[in-house]
């Protein structure tokens, strides 16, 4: 039985706002998908204070107030809303300002309609989901500035691998290898929704707030 999601789309061009529709309304997937729209970050406020949505795709770079400052007013009103980001660019600042208003998810706009899909599902279960190459531009960031994550790491990162189950290390070092939660259940004959469970212990455990700094504790505890 397909589960019915309702999504906002907020992003100012139409081609985008079609092409999006098209994804998730002729992409197979266990979803009946019910969408609305808004064309500029005004418009998404306004339409997200009416109605409960269950996922709101959010652009980075819209006209009047950017997609930055439309996810936290929506947020200030409902803490609970679930908010995917969007942009062309993967540009760090635009990352870390969206990150930083409480998303759960940052993919670009030459996104595949099977890793739309994806993000969806995996911030419905509760977890965030950013795509490769936003995680890669963190990491990369991350690396040429050691006194932000780096060292917080560093300073923990004997104790907290003690801490680590046998079960978890496997899964942490699988993240790290930026795998999926299919391709990680599927090599360690587990069910995705016990991978879900470990890595959400990973996240309280580690002490970070999502994946994107989850994978960055993985390439930095097992790199050679």
């Amino acid at each position: 039985m397909s589960r019915n999601v309702r999504i906002l789309i907020v992003d100012d061009h139409k081609m985008v706002r079609d092409g999006i529709r098209s994804m998730l309304e002729f992409q197979e997937s266990k979803f009946k998908f019910f969408i609305n729209e808004a064309v500029d970050g005004e418009e998404g406020v306004e339409i997200a204070g009416q109605n409960p949505y269950d996922i709101i795709i959010m652009d980075y770079q819209l006209p009047g107030i950017d997609g930055a400052d439309a996810a936290r007013l929506i947020l200030e009103k409902n803490p609970e809303a679930k908010i995917l980001a969007l942009s062309n660019y993967n540009e760090y600042m635009y990352i870390d300002r969206m990150i930083k208003t409480g998303v759960k998810g940052f993919v670009l706009k030459n996104v595949t309609p099977e890793e739309l899909i994806r993000a969806i599902e995996t911030i419905l279960n509760g977890s965030n989901y950013f795509s490769n190459d936003v995680a890669i531009k963190l990491l990369n960031f991350e690396n040429n500035n050691p006194d932000s994550f780096r060292s917080r790491m560093h300073n923990s990162k004997a104790k907290i691998y003690d801490d680590l189950s046998t079960r978890e290390v496997e899964v942490l070092k699988l993240i790290g290898e930026a795998r999926s939660n299919d391709e990680i259940a599927d090599q360690l004959s587990i069910s995705k929704r016990t991978v879900e469970s470990h890595k959400q212990n990973l996240l309280r455990k580690i002490g970070v707030k999502n994946t994107s700094e989850l994978i960055k504790f993985a390439v930095e505890m097992f790199q050679e």
